[in-house]
């Protein structure tokens, strides 16, 4: 059985054959009304969208730029046109506790209008009430209390001079408004003088009368005062019978308009006896600056305060919040400086993105909900009581005692949908109890699409509508084929496409704009392949500089000539999303000891557990090929030279095993050929990742000190459909000038390396003679024997 092939130049890239199609350009196809390739994730959506039951949100996962946002978003779209509009919701005052704001529904669009009625009703109050109390009527009827007022007063004060003068006494009214009694003497006051002349008999006889008349007097003021709270009542009955009369005519307005709402009506009503009692605010004409701003203040509390706004929304609200921490999906209220101090109200209520999407749909990236302060825990607590209220951080964690409003909360009817990739699906599921029971579906975005004829179709159907929405310039075929290819590479996969959108969209763009400056009139394949080469061009300088210590030999790279226990591996190198492959050496030494093979990366720190792994898959592959049944009574290190920073992986253990078993054998191994490569115990070569980089990597290498024919590398058979290498190495291929050898175990790189045959195990145990096999076998029973000889020794 044949287990390795060079493989030719039609191995090593899976075109796209752009003359399969009918269309000439991207103009002449059909766009897509959705993203393609997403059966299975549409289909969860659809189930999570319609089912109305508790729990029920969804969670979109899969990779950034494969369209989770695009595909919700045009699904909700078209879903929420046909749902009912979202209600509006407002807090109006509550004018017997005005910490405890109560909260309204509405239809939508109903909130601005009462808003606007209750504006035209206080604007109507603040022009009709002093009307109604400047109006001659009022002003009649005013008189008439004061004049029986008057005239009471009269009468009373009227009886008691007339007892003053019987008794030879006359009433003054004092400066400060007081009264007092005085002997008179023809018809007027005495002074204390004229007083003091007078007969005893006569003082004590006048100071008898003003006793009793004082007495008297304070009888009369009693009287009067009743009579004046009695009339105040009458003046302040007056003033609620004008005012209410205007008052009524006006709220009545607002009831007949809104007739269902039982909320509403007892606001009304609130608000008509908080008119009536602050009518003198309606009714004062001119006000200082100070009084005015207190004026304003109190009529603002009859206005609403308009929290969710669906007046222009179509159907149930669609709300992404891109900053979802707790104020902003929440809610808060704010606070207000005055006087030096921090006051609020319910005019200072902020609806959160939760009242905004509440009767429709919430998106949030669930990276940033996780990032974001008590957002996670917010949103779930509304979640699960099926309501939301404004509570501060500060009363939820009991940070400070402070006095602030209680709204009353809003009942919760939302559909919330996160979008995250895999891990943190995973990562929330087993790290919080709550999560599987709010977001009971999850819909799984692919990430790949086979390539077939009615797939690669469906692509470009795909990049057409790309292309509409963004407004560029149409592509002709050739260049949807180089785009279709181009995204093949990107996941290494020959026989699949990427359904990266971004990407995708990003090189679109890229490459329209390249046409534009060439004043072209469609994108070809030449400007897709420009775009292409522009975006390496601008992160390759990594790669360059590599490449000129390589050509300066300060990195020591041999692609010529033979050396034992070393070899070129090839590995990857990504940064910033741009990957390129390099070679590195690898070198072993081997040496008598006892069974001890050391990871010199492994033992600095340097090398990740899956390399230790490797190197543990290589020591069991020794055992048990070439030790079963003696020890392995070998010392050995192996080390990728040159290397500072962290070796991680397992692609490099065919490498390293190729090289430890030429320093065992003593056998040169071909440095023109890299290998990459991970193994199983038994031998058998695995397949690894960034295979079309590292082929790529060490050609640029060869290429740059001379190819001479007889390069090549060495991969893994199982990638060989991963391969869409670059164009020169498929021609420098086709030209025999390069050579990728594809093979299935470690003994067929023991074969191309050191051109010996690997050799196999004949009947009798051994392997084949002048093998590479039978070579490491030979030395490693001479170092065996030497060990069993020291033993033995030492047992005598």
């Amino acid at each position: 059985m044949q287990r390795r092939t060079e493989l030719q130049a039609s191995d090593l890239y899976q075109y796209c054959d752009p003359d399969s199609w009918t269309f000439s350009s991207t103009a002449e196809l059909e766009t897509l009304p959705t993203i393609i390739g997403q059966e299975r994730a549409l289909s969860a959506i659809d189930f999570g969208v319609n089912i109305d039951a508790e729990g029920y949100n969804l969670f979109i996962m899969g990779p950034a730029g494969v369209g989770k946002y695009t595909m919700i978003k045009r699904f909700l779209d078209e879903h929420a046109k046909h749902r009912p509009k979202a209600k509006d919701w407002a807090y109006l005052n509550n004018f017997t506790d005005s910490q405890k704001p109560w909260v309204v529904s509405m239809p939508a669009g109903q909130g601005n209008q009462l808003r606007h009625d209750i504006e035209a009703v206080v604007a109507h109050l603040e022009t009709e009430l002093p009307q109604a109390f400047d109006d001659e009527y009022y002003r009649g009827r005013m008189r008439s209390l004061d004049e029986a007022a008057r005239k009471h007063r009269v009468r009373l004060f009227g009886t008691l001079q007339s007892e003053a003068d019987r008794k030879g006494v006359v009433l003054l009214r004092m400066q400060d408004g007081s009264y007092a009694f005085a002997a008179q003497r023809n018809g007027e006051a005495m002074t204390s003088e004229e007083f003091e002349q007078l007969p005893a008999h006569k003082q004590e006889q006048t100071e008898e009368a003003i006793a009793d008349l004082h007495e008297d007097l304070q009888h009369t003021l009693l009287e009067l005062r009743e009579w004046e709270r009695d009339n105040l009542k009458k003046v302040q009955a007056l003033n609620d019978e004008v005012a209410l009369e205007v008052i009524s005519k006006q709220v009545n307005k607002l009831k007949h308009a809104y007739p269902s709402s039982t909320t509403l009506q007892q606001y009304f009503d609130a608000m008509q006896n908080d008119i009536r009692d602050n009518v003198e605010v309606f009714v004062k004409q001119e006000a200082s600056s100070e009084e005015a701003g207190i004026e304003d203040s109190l009529l603002k509390r009859y206005q609403i305060n308009l929290v969710v706004d669906n007046s222009q929304s179509h159907g149930a609200p669609i709300i992404y919040e891109n900053l979802p921490n707790h104020q902003t999906l929440l809610g808060c209220v704010e606070n207000m400086a005055m006087m030096g101090a921090l006051v609020t109200d319910f005019s200072l209520i902020k609806a959160g993105a939760v009242h905004r999407a509440n009767g429709g749909y919430l998106i949030i990236d669930a990276e940033q909900l996780l990032m974001q302060p008590f957002g996670w825990e917010g949103l779930k607590r509304a979640l699960k009581s099926k309501e939301v209220r404004f509570d501060t951080l500060e009363r939820i964690y009991s940070l400070v005692a402070t006095v602030s409003l209680e709204p009353e909360p809003i009942p919760l009817d939302l559909k919330v949908v996160l979008l995250g990739d895999r891990h943190l699906y995973y990562l929330l599921y087993e790290m919080d109890p709550e999560f599987a029971g709010l977001f009971k579906i999850v819909a799984d975005f692919e990430e790949h699409m086979p390539r077939t004829a009615g797939n690669d179709l469906m692509f470009a159907r795909m990049m057409a509508s790309t292309i509409e929405t963004e407004k560029l310039l149409q592509m002709d075929r050739s260049a949807v084929a180089r785009v279709i290819e181009h995204s093949a590479r990107s996941i290494e996969d020959s026989y699949k496409f990427s359904l990266h959108l971004g990407d995708m969209t990003d090189l679109l763009r890229e490459s329209s704009f390249l046409a534009g400056q060439a004043e072209a009139k469609v994108v070809s394949q030449d400007h897709v392949q420009h775009a292409i080469n522009l975006r390496e061009h601008r992160v390759d300088r990594l790669r360059g500089q590599i490449h000129d210590q390589i050509d300066r030999q300060v990195i020591d790279i041999d692609v010529t000539g033979h050396q034992i226990g070393q070899v070129n591996a090839l590995s990857v190198m990504s940064l910033g999303g741009f990957s390129f492959g390099q070679p590195s050496r690898v070198t072993a030494s081997a040496r008598f000891g006892d069974d001890n093979i050391v990871d010199i990366e492994r033992e600095v720190d340097l090398g990740g557990d899956i390399h230790a792994k490797g190197v543990l898959i290589l020591s069991g592959y020794l055992g048990t090929t070439y030790a079963a049944d003696s020890p392995l009574s070998m010392s050995a290190s192996i080390v990728f030279e040159q290397n500072y920073g962290e070796v991680d992986g397992d692609s490099a253990t065919v490498a390293e095993l190729c090289a430890l078993l030429s320093s065992i054998a003593g056998v040169s191994l071909k440095q023109s050929i890299a290998i990459t490569g991970s193994m199983n115990q038994h031998g058998d070569v695995q397949a690894i990742g960034g295979v079309n980089e590292k082929i790529e990597g060490f050609f640029d290498i060869c290429l740059r000190k001379g190819l001479t024919g007889k390069q090549g590398v060495i991969i893994p058979a199982s990638n060989v459909q991963h391969l869409m290498l670059r164009q020169d190495v498929i021609t420098a291929v086709a030209k025999d000038k390069f050579h990728i050898h594809a093979i299935n175990h470690v003994s067929d790189a023991l074969t191309l390396l050191s051109g010996l045959d690997a050799g196999e195990r004949n009947t009798d145990g051994e392997f084949s003679v002048n093998s590479f096999n039978a070579a490491v076998a030979a030395r490693l029973q001479k170092w065996a024997d030497v060990h069993r000889h020291e033993k033995e020794a030492r047992a005598e």
